[in-house]
C-alpha cells in the first residue's frame, strides 16, 4: 500500500500498459483516474471503473473521455479529474500512438499526428498537472511512458523514434525547472511488452526471436511496467527525478534486429 491516499490521473488507460497501470495503483491504494480519448469507448472504461469500484469497496475510479492533443479537452482532463479526486499527486502520461512508415512515404499529417499526441500532448498534460500541483504546494511526480525507441531508433519508425526522445529530454527539463516546486519528472522505456494489440503481431514475426534477442530471455509483461511505474511514483522513490529507466530486459544492450517495412 505505498500508495495509500494518493490521486493520480492515468492517460490511455483503457487497455494494454495503461490498464494495468491503473490496476496495479489502486491495489497499492490510490484513487484514479481512467482515461480514454475515444467517445465510443467511455461506456466500456465507465464499466471498467465500476468494476474497481465494486472490487475496492469505495469510490477509488472514475473515467474522463479527453484527447491528449487537443488543449481544451487537456485542461478539462486535468481541471474535473482533480475535482473529482480532491487534488492530484500523480499524473501518468500513458497515452501514444505508433504507426510503421518508411520515411520516404511519411507525409507530414501523420507525423504531426503522432507528434501531437506522443509529444506535444504530453507536454501539455505535464503543465496542466503541474500548475494543479504547484497550486496545492504539496509537489507530486509526473511520468512518462515513453519507449526504447527514445534511445534506439528502428526501420519504419522515423517520427515515432523522434517524438520519444524528445519525451526523454522533456522529462529532464520540466523536471529543472520544477525540482523547486518539489514536483519529480522522470520517465520508463519498456521494452518488447506482449500486450493485447501486439499479440498477433509478435506471433507472426516469431515470439521465439524476440526470446532469443532479449537477454533476460523473455517478453515484457504489462505488469512488469506498471510494478515498476508504481514504485517510481511512490515516496520510495522520492530522490529520483529528471532520468528515464528502461524496462527491458536488457533489450537495448542487444540492439533493434528486425525491419516490419512492407516489402
Amino acid at each position: 500500500m505505498r500508495l495509500k491516499g494518493k490521486r493520480a490521473i492515468v492517460t490511455g488507460s483503457s487497455h494494454g500498459i495503461g490498464e494495468s497501470i491503473i490496476e496495479e495503483m489502486i491495489v497499492q491504494g490510490a484513487r484514479v483516474i481512467l482515461n480514454t480519448s475515444r467517445p465510443s469507448g467511455l461506456d466500456a472504461l465507465k464499466a471498467k471503473a465500476d468494476a474497481l469500484n465494486k472490487k475496492a469497496g469505495e469510490d477509488v475510479a472514475s473515467a474522463i473521455c479527453a484527447s491528449v492533443d487537443d488543449e481544451d479537452q487537456v485542461k478539462r482532463l486535468v481541471r474535473d479529474g482533480s475535482a473529482w479526486l480532491g487534488g492530484l499527486d500523480i499524473f501518468i502520461n500513458n497515452a501514444g500512438v505508433e504507426s510503421t512508415i518508411s520515411a520516404l512515404d511519411l507525409d507530414m499529417a501523420e507525423w504531426d499526428r503522432v507528434m501531437n499526441v506522443n509529444l506535444k500532448g504530453a507536454f501539455m498534460c505535464a503543465r496542466e498537472a503541474a500548475r494543479i500541483m504547484i497550486d496545492q504546494g504539496t509537489g507530486g511526480v509526473i511520468l512518462g511512458n515513453s519507449s526504447i525507441h527514445e534511445a534506439v531508433t528502428r526501420m519504419g519508425l522515423t517520427h515515432y523514434t523522434i517524438s520519444k526522445a524528445g519525451m526523454r529530454m522533456m522529462h529532464k527539463a520540466l523536471a529543472l525547472e520544477w525540482a523547486e516546486y518539489n514536483i519529480r519528472v522522470l520517465g520508463v522505456a519498456p521494452g518488447a511488452i506482449e500486450t493485447d494489440m501486439n499479440r498477433e503481431e509478435i506471433a507472426a514475426f516469431g515470439k521465439d526471436k524476440f526470446e532469443e534477442w532479449i537477454p533476460l530471455s523473455r517478453l515484457g509483461q504489462c505488469g512488469d511496467v506498471a510494478k515498476t511505474v508504481a514504485f517510481l511514483v511512490s515516496d520510495d522513490a522520492s530522490y529520483i527525478t529528471g532520468t528515464t529507466l528502461e524496462i527491458d530486459g536488457g533489450y537495448v544492450l542487444n540492439l533493434v534486429r528486425y525491419d516490419p517495412r512492407e516489402g
